[in-house]
């Protein structure tokens, strides 16, 4: 009884550290952490872009990649990835080597799922890190994997609703609807058009001919063309009488 009596007024007298020095302590833990796999990540990049250039094997990347992900999986450290700008080693290692390759598949297949799953990735974030540009090239470029490239795609008009103010609910889209004044001006050009197709269907040459004050001189070629015409009537007409008289003699006889 006599040991608890002492020991009561000990542990009355224990004072507890105030929660906020210790979440200082565990940010500046995680910032330092975070800062040190940045520096990681961008030397990692720079070892794989010289010995593309030597013609080795770039593996430096893939080698740290293990803890790469482990860090970005973890939410906790999402104020810490942003501080420290760690998205910027994302990038390097997402960007093509100096002989245009691409980084490695398992980089590009693990780093697009878990980028689409941080919500905190604003505008201000993919300027300080140039990962938008990235992205953006994985949207185009035809050697990218088929189920990478859909996740670009994902990303790049996830993170451009903001900017375009374009919600990502169906229920919230605002199909247009084209005003009345548009309707009828749209109406009167459709009818102009049929108008003129009506006219152009029934052609009338003579429209074209025109009038004369003076007479146009005819020339040689045209004299010549009248002068076939004219005995190609006379021919017809030459015919049709023979025919005639053909018929009549059939009709005498019978």
């Amino acid at each position: 009884m006599q040991f608890d009596a002492i020991l009561k007024p000990k542990k009355a007298n224990r004072q507890k550290k105030p929660k906020k020095d210790d979440e200082e302590i565990l940010d500046r833990f995680a910032d330092e952490e975070v800062s040190r796999l940045r520096e990681a990540m961008l030397g990692a990049a720079a070892d794989d872009e010289q010995a593309n250039r030597d013609k080795l094997p770039a593996t430096n990347k893939l080698k740290l990649l293990p803890q790469v992900m482990e860090v970005l999986r973890k939410q906790s450290l999402s104020q810490s990835i942003m501080d420290n700008n760690l998205l910027e080693g994302v990038r390097r290692w997402l960007e093509p080597l100096p002989d245009r390759s691409l980084p490695a598949l398992n980089i590009q297949r693990d780093f697009f799922p878990i980028l689409k799953r941080m919500e905190f990735i604003d505008s201000a974030v993919l300027k300080e890190s140039g990962l938008g540009r990235v992205v953006l090239f994985y949207t185009k470029c035809k050697r990218v994997t088929s189920d990478v490239q859909r996740l670009a795609n994902e990303l790049v008009s996830t993170w451009s609703r903001p900017i375009i103010k374009r919600s990502a609910s169906y229920r919230d889209r605002v199909v247009p609807i084209a005003e009345e004044d548009s309707t009828e001006r749209t109406n009167e050009r459709l009818n102009a058009i049929l108008a003129r197709a009506k006219e152009e269907r029934c052609y009338d040459p003579q429209k074209d001919i025109g009038t004369y004050t003076v007479a146009p001189r005819t020339s040689a070629s045209v004299m010549k063309g009248n002068a076939s015409v004219d005995t190609d009537t006379v021919r017809r007409k030459v015919n049709a009488e023979r025919l005639r008289t053909l018929s009549r003699k059939m009709a005498t006889r019978a």
